[in-house]
Parts: C-alpha cells; sequence; structure tokens
C-alpha cells in the first residue's frame, strides 16, 4: 500500500549485491527502492525528529520499476530515505562515503562499517557465536598481538582458545607449547 512518495529504501553503493532486492522491491512497490552510485546524490540534513540524528536526502537516484526497468531520476523536492543499506564491506573502495552517508540516520539502517569490521573478523565471531550463542564452532587456536579491545581479557568460549602475545619475539617456545 506504499508508493514512492511514502517510502523509499535506500541502497548505497555497488548494486551488485542487493540487485534482487531492488528488483522484487521495485515489482511490489515500484519507485520505492532508490540506488544511489555517488555521494554527491545524497545530503545529510539534521533530523527533525531526533535530536542529534540525521535525516538522508536524495536528489539523485535510479529507481526501480515493475519488470526490472530503471531509470535515473532527479528529485525535486530532495527524497527522504526511511532505509538505508549500502556496500559497508570493509576493503570496499565505496566503504568510506556508504558507511559516511549512512552514520547516526534517523531511520533504520541495514548495517555500518563497525558491524562490517566485526563480523569479518573470525575470532570475534567465533568467540560471539560460542560465548554468547552457546553454538558450536570448530577447535579454534588464536595468537593475538597487545590488548585487543574488542575481546573481553578472559574470553570463556567453548571450542576458542586465546593466547595473548605482548611481543612476537622471544614468544616461539609459548607458541610452540599452545
Amino acid at each position: 500500500g506504499f508508493g514512492p512518495l511514502d517510502m523509499t529504501v535506500c541502497i548505497l553503493g555497488s548494486p551488485t549485491p542487493f540487485l534482487p532486492v531492488l528488483l522484487e522491491g521495485g515489482t511490489r512497490c515500484p519507485g520505492a527502492m532508490v540506488l544511489c552510485l555517488s555521494p554527491t546524490w545524497a545530503s545529510r540534513v539534521p533530523s527533525e525528529t531526533a535530536p542529534g540524528a540525521w535525516s538522508l536526502l536524495l536528489s539523485r537516484g535510479v529507481s526501480f520499476k515493475v519488470g526490472g526497468h530503471s531509470a535515473l531520476e532527479t528529485f525535486v523536492p530532495p527524497r527522504r530515505a526511511n532505509y538505508v543499506t549500502g556496500t559497508f564491506a570493509p576493503g570496499d573502495p565505496e566503504c568510506g562515503w556508504v558507511g559516511e552517508l549512512a552514520r547516526d540516520l534517523d531511520c533504520p539502517t541495514g548495517g555500518s562499517v563497525p558491524l562490517a569490521h566485526r563480523l569479518e573478523d573470525t575470532l570475534v565471531a567465533r568467540w560471539v557465536l560460542a560465548a554468547r550463542a552457546n553454538l558450536p564452532v570448530p577447535p579454534t587456536l588464536a595468537f593475538v598481538l597487545g590488548a585487543r579491545g574488542d575481546l573481553p581479557t578472559e574470553p570463556v568460549a567453548p571450542g576458542v582458545r586465546l593466547v595473548r602475545l605482548e611481543d612476537p619475539q622471544g614468544q616461539q617456545s609459548l607458541v610452540q607449547e599452545e
């Protein structure tokens, strides 16, 4: 029951991982799915509803319609995004501007750069799955240099053994022992 003026789902960055979502969204709610391919197509303005947050306004975007049809549109006045997601993957060249535009928004988002960093860290993911969700993980022996603030000092996680190394030099016997 929503139309393009009522709802704007914004995908920031590369369309490749989101193409099925864009096509299906265009079929179910023509014009509501908008792909933003450039940081110059969007702007952040202070939110009128959430102090300290931002609203994302789109001045241009590729909108999707029934049958996979898409069109590059200019929005006058700019359209406010009601939901935002995008390519937050670390190492992706677009990650910088996508993450910046999606930071501290007043609408729901489908991820963030910090979340992408955490999900791509195998050690953190295994620790969370084993310690917090009580799910089995492959036996893991991890050597960590120095303090890692994202892991507890004493991680107790079934199947995960963490060995902290202060300095890699002179630690060969500890590594061999573990």
